[in-house]
């Protein structure tokens, strides 16, 4: 594979795994690595810095910094201190927040008629670039303020900034005011993920510009492809968003009857052992990235082809054959 390639990884990997994994993929190709951020896991800053200090070309990036935890100027600084520090190599992943872990620390998401999570991320976005800018701050929002601030120093390099978000309207926003849009999570079947592609696209209309598309891609590879799928099948993860986030309907044009996902849900609540062997295959495939370095292979093409640019795998299981196998170089 030739084309562009990331790897994505959630804040429960040591730093010092993420540092030697991201020298492992800029020693095979790989144009980025990219971290989660928690509220009760690793720090993001820790794992972007360690990285960039670690490394000489591969790009490192949040994905995604939520909105609530650090003020814009804070985020727009650091952002800056590791473009100067790594000669342009971070990009900002932003994001409104994560729902089922932000409530707990008392910020509402819902209802957005009251919360307003667009004019949030308009906020953030206009006081980031305006630091970045060198601009003098005279700003008051709703969400944010900052006046009669300017920073003691101008970025060197350029810090782009991807806007995550599964919302229609913030995926159009990213589409005419970011450099790019984080598309998924980790799970999405091609359908979806061109729905949210045309998304960014009306936005990009809007703007007159391109964006770089990414999408996070749950990924198991093995020489055996049952195995890589069966790693898919008990991953936590995996059962929790196919139980209590994915919608039925997304998955019936891929074969997954209503029925199937109904006995699993069933069990899954229940806490039955079973509920993995319920999963159906077909569900595996239109979800994630599994199965032999081929069939991994043809797998991250169909997201290509609904207009992915920069597919960021999460490789479970097998990890490193998966990272070797998948490499661009």
């Amino acid at each position: 594979m030739t084309a562009r390639l990331a790897l994505g990884f959630n804040p429960v990997l040591p730093v010092r795994d993420a540092v030697r994994i991201s020298q492992k993929a800029e020693a095979l190709g790989y144009e980025s690595v990219w971290f989660h951020e928690s509220l009760y896991q690793r720090d993001v800053f820790t794992y972007l810095t360690s990285v960039l200090l670690s490394t000489s070309r591969i790009v490192a990036g949040s994905g995604a910094m939520n909105t609530f935890t650090r003020h814009p100027l804070t985020a727009a600084a650091t952002f800056a201190s590791l473009s100067e520090l790594s000669g342009g190599r971070v990009r900002m992943g932003l994001g409104l927040g994560s729902f089922p872990t932000i409530p707990n620390i008392g910020y509402r998401i819902f209802p957005v008629s009251e919360t307003r999570p667009l004019r949030r991320m308009k906020e953030y976005v206009e006081v980031l670039k305006s630091f970045w800018s060198g601009e003098k701050l005279s700003f008051k929002g709703e969400f944010f303020t900052a006046e009669n601030l300017r920073s003691d120093f101008k970025p060197g390099h350029v810090v782009p900034l991807y806007i995550a978000s599964l919302s229609p309207m913030m995926q159009s926003y990213a589409g005419s005011n970011s450099d790019g849009a984080i598309l998924s999570p980790a799970l999405a079947t091609t359908e979806t993920t061109s729905t949210m592609v045309g998304n960014v696209r009306r936005g990009e209309t809007q703007g007159k510009k391109a964006v770089d598309k990414v999408s996070y891609l749950l990924t198991s590879v093995d020489e055996d492809g049952k195995r890589a799928r069966d790693v898919i099948r008990n991953f936590y993860f995996f059962l929790y968003q196919l139980s209590d986030v994915i919608k039925p309907g997304v998955l019936e044009p891929y074969g997954v009857r209503t029925e199937e996902l109904d006995r699993f849900r069933a069990a899954w609540r229940s806490g039955s052992p079973d509920a993995s062997s319920l999963v159906p295959a077909a569900a595996i495939d239109a979800l994630a990235v599994a199965g032999n370095p081929r069939e991994a292979e043809a797998r991250i093409e169909e997201y290509r082809r609904v207009g992915v640019d920069l597919p960021a795998l999460m490789p479970i299981g097998n990890v490193n054959y998966a990272i070797e196998s998948l490499a661009p170089s």
